[in-house]
């Protein structure tokens, strides 16, 4: 995945215009280049981009997102649920997490181990009990 359609995703999924995610860091016209990969950006903008969207743009994961970058292959069909965990948990929206378990137990997709203990490690955050980590987690 690309920068552009990283940020792309992060401000659809924010549900902001791309006037508000260009924030005056960059023109919107730039801004809307870049999502299209028509302009790079450099590693300054992108930072100042991730200040903005973590001072302003709540549950913002930034490891999933620069990983998503870094290692498509194995993050890019899952940043989604990466991003909706991350938003239960900070709400700690326990039947959200559970549809989220769902969607991964009947994807018919393997599902990276990484991806099951970010779930186990939310529904601990949110229920303040280890209750639902496993037993490999916890040797972890």
């Amino acid at each position: 995945m690309t920068i552009g359609e990283a940020l792309k995703s992060v401000r659809l999924h924010a549900g902001i215009s791309q006037t508000e995610m260009a924030a005056g860091i960059v023109s919107e016209s730039f801004y809307s280049k870049v999502e299209r990969g028509v302009h790079a950006i450099d590693a300054e903008t992108l930072i100042e981009f991730c200040r903005f969207i973590i001072s302003s743009v709540h549950h913002f994961d930034v490891t999933g997102f620069f990983a998503q970058i870094n290692n498509q292959s194995s993050t890019g069909p899952f940043f989604e649920l990466t991003s909706e965990i991350t938003f239960a948990q900070n709400r700690r929206d326990i039947k959200a997490l559970d549809k989220i378990k769902q969607k991964i137990e009947d994807g018919g997709v393997q599902v990276p181990q990484w991806l099951k203990f970010k779930l186990e490690l939310a529904y601990a955050w949110a229920l303040r009990s280890n209750d639902k980590i496993s037993p490999e987690m916890k040797k972890k």
